[in-house]
């Protein structure tokens, strides 16, 4: 009897640590939306511990370690936070958040969250957003993004603005101030940089220095443009489209599970086309364009840990000229207005090609529930040729190519950590290189120039000259002046003026004293009561430029190149120090070495001026003896420091960063320049969130800039050449003051309106750090309108026959901006304001597919207004404007499943 007990007793035993185990094993599951598809990336916590993980690409999830009757905690940004009790074979089911659904996932700190979580300003476009709103190109977003400009004279010369800070500059040696990247890869290099928006995840808009974040081209913001990636069902999208101008729209995607759950991938072509706004009376049309992109995703599920994208781009573009219009000769039966027709005489032979592409590879390991590695490598190649009118004339006075090349390569490591309590951040290393040149062939009627350019120019010159003799007086040196060098217009009733020979200036001199004295005079007899070395220096000149042909024609090039090698180290963190209040903190280590090159050969049709005034052969580029080159290293941190207190879906914060542009190497024939890093120390605080239930989203943001070395270009005098030209340059100490503030309110499912409203006024200080008057002291900052607001409504209303009509007016205005730093009258544009809408109807096909009919006006009210001023024609007098463009109506289809 006693061992029938003890063996009940063992049994028991047996049954029970069996029991318990099996208790123990673990649960495992499944997470769907509400419209049943898998959702990727969800928190499956085990409540009020630090046991969890994460749902995989296709939702599924397990847990170790978990009894059946325990409380398991789902959680998703956008999602209603769900508590089940762990079982077998668990379904759950998340709900959006209706109070979330103004706020946008973003990866700005490396990591999803809600815009609303992050410590800075950023504003970000859901792809739904882009679409709803009908935006196409980057130059759009400034319309709908506070603090941001987007200036876009074609796909080769972008200009982006960062609350008052702009970053533009072709020369292959200069270094970007806002990153522009694609899904984490830098294609910042403005002649590259321009990308169709076709089938986007979002668009994120980081403000302030953020070289922490997006590295070294940050230093007043980044814009994020986040493509789709593959899903994991078979589905399409094409929308067609056709408005004023010719204008002609094809774009949509392919998205394909190839091996279901493990290989997937997506296809997104886009094609835009239209007529050119501004007709040439010389041939063809100007401000046109003509583009085609194509994209291929392809997503490779290696296990349920790891997940690699192979993103493969090409865009080719093919535009029409840009009319850079004169705004003082017209043309034949015109008039100066910008956005009237042009006469540029190359006609045709003016346009914009350019191709360029890349390869990502985005690799991401999840080690742990508390580790991530992510890998990304980058490659990106551009060559791009643009023919352009410098002096916007039918007057062959300067045509001007540009012929830009660039390739770079990129890799980032990145390991992310995040203790599910306290503690998030990421620390890594990247590597960067570049090879750019760029190439400026010029052709040159001096002929043509010699009236609009030259006769001026030799005026002073002779004036000068005279004056510094005291030999005459005022008025007599300025009748002789008037007399040799008489006012010539560049053109008359539209048609080109020509001056073959420099005028006998010795001739026409002795002709005019020796009536007045009533003898036969030469200059040497003239002048015998100067100084010798005046009187040869003053008689050398006159003989110097007088009697000589003018040649018909002039050609000569320079070329530029830059060469950047740079390695990053960064990390980056947020401590909670309680659950309200967190303190976030991150440095970037920069080592770079860059090299810059000049080039320019001597003209084989060498320019008289050039031989007569500066002894050289060519007229605007220096002489080089071949390529010559010079490189400097440089070691710099950047760095921000943050704290934020939240309170429900509120976010207070206040911050203090460190941003950094690198320095310039420019090298010329006479002299090399090494411009200073510039330095920006930047103070920002302000506060986001969403109130009233969800119904209202709100932010608001005061910052101010405190800059060292403010780097600009500026037209500079330089040896060898007879005109000034833009160069880089050191313009000193300036500042900036800002308000940001931004509204969406949802008054009802169906209908929602937003505003913005941002104020900027950034000037360059009076004096240098050395206590020196400024250049530009005072003036305001290029580009930059002082104030800019948008307003808009968006209308959706469902009908009991199953259709969705819709209406989303917008309506934007920005103040008056200067064009240069210089701040000229002349070369500025008055405030304007924008109105644009979409409208249309939406149904379903059947249970999957879907169509949508839409109609679209851009600049509906047709305002007339200008979009750059001074330009390259600007170098030899003859400042260049380029016209908005008018207004642009159309009508789409859209249909997919």
């Amino acid at each position: 009897m006693k061992y029938i007990g003890l063996l009940f007793s063992l049994l028991f035993i047996t049954c029970l640590n069996l029991s318990l185990n099996a208790q123990q094993k673990g649960v495992s599951g499944k997470v769907l939306d509400d419209k049943g598809e898998a959702l990727a990336g969800v928190n499956v916590v085990l409540k009020g511990t630090r046991l969890g993980t994460s749902s995989n690409h296709d939702g599924q999830f397990s847990l170790d370690n978990v009894k059946n009757q325990d409380i398991l905690v789902f959680s998703f940004l956008g999602y209603i936070t769900k508590e089940v009790q762990a079982s077998s074979n668990m379904q759950v089911v998340l709900q959006e958040d209706a109070k979330l659904l103004n706020e946008v996932i973003v990866t700005t700190q490396k990591r999803s969250q809600s815009n609303i979580e992050v410590p800075a300003a950023v504003s970000a476009l859901s792809g739904n957003n882009l679409s709803a709103l009908n935006i196409q190109q980057l130059d759009e977003l400034s319309e709908y993004i506070p603090g941001m400009q987007m200036q876009l004279q074609s796909p080769n010369n972008p200009s982006y603005v960062i609350r008052g800070v702009t970053s533009d500059d072709g020369d292959s040696r200069s270094q970007p101030r806002v990153s522009v990247f694609q899904d984490g890869i830098s294609i910042s290099r403005s002649r590259g940089s321009v990308v169709e928006l076709f089938d986007l995840e979002r668009i994120e808009v980081v403000k302030g220095p953020q070289g922490t974040l997006f590295g070294r081209g940050a230093e007043i913001g980044a814009l994020h443009i986040v493509r789709h990636k593959p899903v994991n069902t078979l589905g399409a999208e094409v929308t067609l489209g056709y408005g004023t101008h010719n204008q002609k729209l094809v774009t949509g995607f392919v998205n394909t599970p190839i091996v279901k759950d493990r290989l997937l991938n997506r296809f997104s072509f886009n094609y835009n086309d239209r007529d050119g706004f501004i007709k040439n009376l010389s041939g063809g049309d100007l401000n046109g364009k003509n583009t085609w992109a194509i994209r291929n995703s392809t997503r490779l599920f290696g296990g349920e840990k790891t997940i690699a994208d192979l993103i493969l781009d090409y865009q080719h573009d093919n535009y029409p000229g840009t009319s850079f219009k004169n705004g003082q000769y017209a043309p034949a039966g015109g008039n100066t207005d910008p956005n009237t027709m042009a006469d540029l005489e190359q006609g045709k032979n003016l346009y914009i090609k350019r191709n360029v592409g890349g390869a990502g590879l985005l690799i991401d390991h999840t080690i742990n529930p508390n580790w991530k590695f992510s890998s990304i490598s980058g490659f990106r190649a551009f060559d791009s040729d643009e023919s352009f009118d410098a002096d916007g004339t039918a007057a062959p006075i300067l045509w001007v190519s540009e012929k830009a090349k660039g390739t770079q390569l990129s890799q980032e490591f990145r390991f992310n950590y995040d203790n599910k309590e306290n503690f998030s951040g990421f620390i890594g290393a990247s590597y960067f290189y570049e090879n750019n040149s760029q190439e400026v062939p010029m052709r040159i009627n001096e002929q043509s120039l010699y009236p609009a350019y030259i006769s001026p120019v030799l005026k002073k010159m002779l004036t000068e000259q005279f004056a510094a003799t005291g030999f005459l007086s005022e008025e007599q040196i300025a009748g002789i002046a008037n007399m040799l060098f008489p006012s010539i217009p560049t053109l008359t009733d539209g048609k080109p003026n020509y001056v073959t020979n420099i005028p006998d200036i010795r001739a026409t001199l002795e002709q005019v004293f020796s009536a007045q004295m009533g003898m036969p005079l030469k200059l040497e007899q003239i002048f015998a009561g100067l100084p010798a070395a005046t009187r040869q220096q003053l008689i050398g000149t006159i003989d110097l430029l007088s009697k000589h042909p003018i040649n018909a024609y002039h050609e000569e090039f320079s070329k530029n190149t830059g060469i950047n090698n740079a390695a990053e180290f960064f990390a980056d963190g947020t401590y909670k120090i309680t659950s309200r209040l967190g303190l976030t903190a991150g440095f970037r280590l920069s080592y770079e070495n860059q090299k810059g090159s000049y080039e320019a050969a001597a003209s084989s049709q060498p320019s008289i001026f050039g031989q007569l005034m500066n002894g050289s052969p060519n007229l605007l580029n220096p002489v080089s003896d071949g390529k010559i080159s010079a490189s400097k290293d440089y070691f710099s941190y950047v760095g921000r420091l943050a704290l934020n207190y939240m309170f429900s879906r509120n976010n207070i914060y206040a911050s203090v960063s460190r941003g950094r542009r690198p320095g310039v190497v420019s090298i010329l024939p006479s002299q090399t320049t090494y411009l200073q890093p510039e330095i920006i120390w930047s103070y920002e605080t302000g506060i986001k969130g969403n109130v009233l239930k969800g119904s209202l989203n709100y932010d608001f943001t005061m910052f101010y800039y405190d800059w060292n070395h403010f780097q600009t270009t500026s037209l500079k005098t330089i040896e060898g050449s007879l005109t000034p030209q833009y160069q880089a340059d050191d313009a000193g100490k300036a500042h900036s003051f800002g308000i940001e503030t931004g509204l969406r309110y949802r008054f009802f499912p169906q209908l929602s309106a937003f505003a913005n409203y941002a104020y900027i006024d950034g000037k360059f200080n009076e004096k240098d750090e050395d206590g020196n008057p400024q250049e530009y002291a005072g003036n305001r900052f290029r580009l930059t309108p002082k104030h800019t607001f948008s307003v808009g409504v968006d209308a959706t209303i469902p009908l009991r026959t199953g259709q969705t009509i819709f209406f989303r007016p917008a309506y934007s205005y920005k103040s008056q901006v200067y064009f240069e730093d210089e701040n000229a009258e002349l070369l500025s544009q008055d405030g304007y304001g924008l109105f644009n809408y979409t409208a249309g109807v939406g149904f379903k096909l059947n249970k999957e597919a879907y169509c949508e009919i839409s109609t679209y006006g851009k600049n509906a009210l047709d305002k007339k207004y200008i979009i750059d001023a001074g330009n390259s024609g600007n170098t030899i007098g003859m400042p260049t404007f380029i016209g908005g463009s008018p207004s642009q109506f159309g009508v789409q289809i859209k249909v997919g499943f």
